[in-house]
């Protein structure tokens, strides 16, 4: 799924070598614009630079990825240049930045470990370029609840500098 058709010619011959039933591609409209009847319910679903990174909604983007999952399925994703689980370096420039209500820093792992009827795992890469969170997030139950955050700063760029907070 992409807002751009990215398609290749070894994609295609590809896709015709699985059949129709086993790939789709989507492309031409965000992810908030599918219903669940158009995509269904998946097993796996995996996000690198995409959604995650750039959205200006992150508790609706989590809010639709989940219910997408079906329960006991996995959301993989990372996240670049956030606040790490495991502890941050000094002088580190940060693109997504978390705070609670009171305005402290929040960790995008212990942000998303509130959610209800999921469990969160995270690996912290402070060696990589810019500090990232490896994300693993398991669908435990059906009635999945996340955490509201509100947009507070949003500066357009590759990725975007964006700032939330939790909404109380």
């Amino acid at each position: 799924m992409s807002i751009e058709d990215r398609r290749t010619d070894k994609w295609r011959e590809q896709a015709a070598n699985l059949g129709d039933d086993r790939i789709r591609y989507l492309s031409g409209k965000s992810l908030r614009h599918y219903s669940v009847e158009e995509l269904g319910k998946f097993q796996i679903i995996t996000d690198v630079f995409g959604g995650f990174t750039y959205t200006a909604d992150l508790s609706r983007f989590v809010e639709k990825v989940l219910s997408l999952l079906q329960v006991g399925g996995d959301f993989y994703t990372l996240v670049p240049g956030v606040h790490l689980e495991g502890g941050d370096k000094l002088g580190t420039w940060y693109l997504t930045e978390l705070e609670d209500a009171a305005g402290r820093p929040e960790k995008v792992c212990s942000w998303l470990k509130k959610t209800a009827c999921v469990r969160v795992t995270c690996e912290s890469k402070s060696d990589w370029k810019r500090p990232t969170e490896l994300i693993i997030v398991e669908k435990v139950c059906g009635n999945v609840s996340v955490p509201r955050m509100k947009l507070l700063e949003f500066v357009a760029g590759y990725p975007p500098d964006r700032r939330f907070q939790l909404d109380q």
